[in-house]
C-alpha cells in the first residue's frame, strides 16, 4: 500500500514540475543585419624600396677654366756696335773701366770685357766686367758694373765712374749717373756669358776683347 502511495505522489510531482517550467526550444538563428565582404585583392606594382648602402656620393664639380695669359717674353736689347773711334781706342776704354770698377781695390795687370748699351754726346754706357791679379796672393778677382765712360772732345776716353765711386746708395747714385732709359736696359742686357769666359781665356791667349774682335771683319 505505501509504495502505491509513493508511486502517486511521485507522479503528482512530475506533472507540476512539467507545468511550472516552460518548453525549452533552440533560438531562432538571427539573420546580421550586414555581411562583410572579403578586401578586394590590389592589382597595383609596388615599386621595391632600395636598400641603403654606406657607399658615399661623389659630386665632381667642373673646376674653371684657366686664364690663358700671353707669353710674356724677356726684353733683350740689341747690343750697339761700337764707333771706329771707339775700336781704335780700346785700350783707353780697358784702362778707364779697370780704374773704375777697382777704385778702392789695388789689382794688377787688369783686363776688362764691357757691351755699349747706350751713348750721348759724349758719354757712353757699358756693362763691364773685369779681372785682375791681387798683388799679395796673385789670385784672379772678377767683378762687373754698370759704367759711364767720360769722352773729350776728339772722343778720347777721360774717366770711367760707376755708382760705388759716387757717395750715397746704390739706388741714388745710379739715377745720379745713368738716364731712366739707360737703367731700363741694363736690365734687359743680352745673356754676358761669352764675355766672362773670353775674359778668362785672355790672360793665356792675349787678344783684344770680343767688343774689338766682333766689329773686326774676317779675313
Amino acid at each position: 500500500m505505501e509504495i502505491i502511495k509513493t508511486r502517486i505522489l511521485i507522479t503528482l510531482l512530475s506533472i507540476i514540475l512539467t507545468s511550472c517550467v516552460p518548453s525549452l526550444a533552440l533560438a531562432p538563428t538571427k539573420t546580421p543585419m550586414f555581411t562583410l565582404a572579403p578586401a578586394p585583392t590590389s592589382t597595383a606594382t609596388l615599386t621595391p624600396i632600395p636598400q641603403l648602402t654606406n657607399t658615399p656620393i661623389l659630386v665632381i664639380k667642373t673646376p674653371p677654366s684657366p686664364t690663358i695669359l700671353p707669353t710674356q717674353s724677356k726684353l733683350t736689347y740689341a747690343v750697339i756696335t761700337p764707333e771706329p773711334a771707339e775700336l781704335k781706342r780700346w785700350r783707353e776704354y780697358e784702362e778707364a773701366l779697370g780704374n773704375a770698377l777697382y777704385e778702392r781695390v789695388q789689382i794688377e795687370d787688369i783686363i776688362c770685357e764691357w757691351l755699349i748699351v747706350g751713348r750721348s754726346e759724349r758719354e757712353v754706357y757699358v756693362w763691364a766686367a773685369c779681372s785682375g791679379l791681387r798683388p799679395y796672393d796673385s789670385k784672379i778677382t772678377t767683378c762687373s758694373r754698370y759704367t759711364v765712360v767720360y769722352l773729350g772732345v776728339e772722343r778720347e776716353v777721360q774717366t770711367a765712374v760707376t755708382g760705388e765711386n759716387i757717395p750715397g746708395s746704390p739706388a741714388e747714385s745710379r739715377r745720379k749717373l745713368f738716364p731712366p732709359s739707360i737703367l731700363e736696359r741694363f736690365e734687359h742686357i743680352p745673356p754676358v756669358d761669352r764675355l766672362l769666359e773670353h775674359l778668362e781665356t785672355r790672360r793665356d791667349n792675349p787678344e783684344p776683347p770680343l767688343i774689338v774682335l766682333d766689329a773686326t771683319p774676317t779675313p
